[in-house]
């Protein structure tokens, strides 16, 4: 029982230390700096498209709920907050409302939120249209039906959020949920 325990407190340790270190290194996990301003690109049409920090964003086209043709382009001169979420996800429940309390605040500051969700991952093709009714959501929610806009991001776990200035280049990625704090934080960093 004494050697269960002490491996038990062993791993905890080690998952501490690669949470606090190696996590944080590699920005799988969210940090912000509450007066840093990301700089704005000399350049940014000249910039490589790809998914990495200061490069551009790659353009998809989708439809949304209502019908609508949905481009990530057609957002470029604001601030996005690009998100890939699923109706069963709980961490992507945990953070709808903060989204859409921001969206509603911030939307005539620029600021847009592209709720991008993985239809191919759902049970009914109504549970999104009955989450998005039950969370009053409002802003713009492309459906990712053939689950390819969410390979083209290489989004691995939901939900992923990437936050892109207004010239459309990724300032910064969260993988798992963010608070309301850190979202607004981050979206107010972006130029």
């Amino acid at each position: 029982m004494k050697k269960f325990l002490i491996g038990a407190a062993i791993l905890i340790a080690v998952l501490f230390v690669i949470d606090k270190t190696i996590l944080k290194e590699k920005g799988i996990a969210v940090k912000i700096n509450e007066h840093e301003k990301y700089e704005k690109a000399k350049n940014p049409s000249e910039l490589p498209i790809g998914l990495e920090k200061g490069e551009r964003a790659p353009d998809f086209t989708l439809t949304d709920l209502k019908g609508n043709t949905v481009k990530l382009s057609d957002f470029k001169g604001k601030k996005v907050m690009l998100n890939f979420w699923a109706s069963w996800c709980p961490p992507c429940k945990a953070e709808m409302p903060y989204m859409e309390q921001i969206y509603k605040k911030y939307k005539k500051e620029d600021i847009e939120i592209v709720a991008v969700n993985l239809t191919a991952t759902e049970k009914k093709a109504d549970d999104v249209t009955h989450f998005v009714e039950e969370y009053g959501l409002t802003f713009t929610i492309p459906l990712d039906e053939q689950g390819e806009v969410s390979a083209q991001y290489g989004v691995m776990a939901y939900p992923t959020s990437y936050f892109i200035d207004t010239d459309g280049v990724i300032r910064s990625k969260a993988i798992g949920a963010v608070s309301e704090d850190q979202m607004l934080k981050e979206l107010l960093k972006l130029q």
